[in-house]
């Protein structure tokens, strides 16, 4: 997740694709494809270091991930069975591993076909603080790599339903938190008006290329309302987290809070 600042983008970076060959597997009828950032592989930091050393990987990608959201969409979905090809430092167009690609490593691999039920993807945020102040060029990444993205799942899963997420709310009334407060559990909140404004234009973005696609754009900004990075009942793990209101893997990730209620929250929208 990458909605804060440069630094806030630099916790984590960009794992690569491993090399090597790929086979079509037998996929399992009405599957669901889940796609994405950081947000949703949410590795440990162990794990993600494992994966730059080639040690370990369970993503279709090569990546790594915790499988809590996945597990939680299967959950709140009724027993969904989840693909997973997400990766820390995915995008649409700037770096690490674009979606458009894992989605045609998908359909190579015999995950991504005319049986499949719903294509999840959440990614965005590393299209955004890459670019600086040139907004344009941001634009320009986003809705080109989040169309080709739709285009590849829609001709590899004529079927399935395309669903693009938000991402949580993070900032609060154009203030953001990276401290949680020295000894206190009440977090510290800091101007952050970019923040606030990329994440704006970022939700505005999704939405309006998903719906210029034929897909379904699924808000996640009402549902995860109060539980902002400046909250005390906050979904996400800030910088600096002495007293958290629950574990996390990685700073400016989701906590275990989040990655339930968001995880939950996808369930039950693809399960409509």
């Amino acid at each position: 997740m990458r909605l804060h600042t440069k630094m806030v983008a630099t916790s984590i970076a960009a794992a690569a694709l491993m090399a090597g060959n790929i086979t079509a597997t037998a996929a399992v009828a009405g599957n669901t494809v889940l796609t994405g950032d950081s947000v949703v592989a949410n590795p440990t930091l162990t794990d993600f270091l494992q994966n730059k050393a080639k040690v370990k990987t369970n993503t279709g990608v090569g990546c790594v991930t915790d499988g809590s959201i996945a597990n939680e969409i299967a959950i709140a979905s009724g027993g969904a069975h989840v693909d997973q090809y997400q990766c820390a430092g995915a995008s649409f167009a700037t770096g690490g591993i674009h979606i458009e690609d894992t989605l045609r490593t998908a359909a190579q691999r015999g995950d991504l076909n005319p049986q499949t039920k719903n294509v999840v993807i959440v990614a965005g945020a590393n299209d955004t603080y890459p670019y600086g102040s040139d907004v344009a060029a941001s634009e320009r990444a986003i809705r080109s790599g989040l169309r080709n993205a739709i285009n590849v799942a829609h001709r590899h899963a004529p079927n399935a339903k395309v669903t693009v997420v938000g991402y949580p709310h993070v900032s609060f009334n154009n203030m953001s938190c990276y401290n949680s407060g020295l000894g206190a559990s009440n977090p510290l909140p800091i101007p952050a008006g970019s923040t606030a404004g990329t994440e704006q234009r970022l939700q505005n973005t999704l939405r309006e290329v998903t719906q210029q696609n034929n897909a379904t754009f699924l808000d996640a900004w009402p549902m995860s309302q109060g539980h902002d990075a400046c909250s005390p009942d906050r979904w996400w793990v800030n910088l600096v987290d002495i007293m958290p209101p629950a574990p996390g893997n990685l700073p400016f990730h989701l906590n275990a809070h989040g990655t339930h209620e968001y995880g939950r929250f996808i369930g039950r929208n693809i399960a409509k």
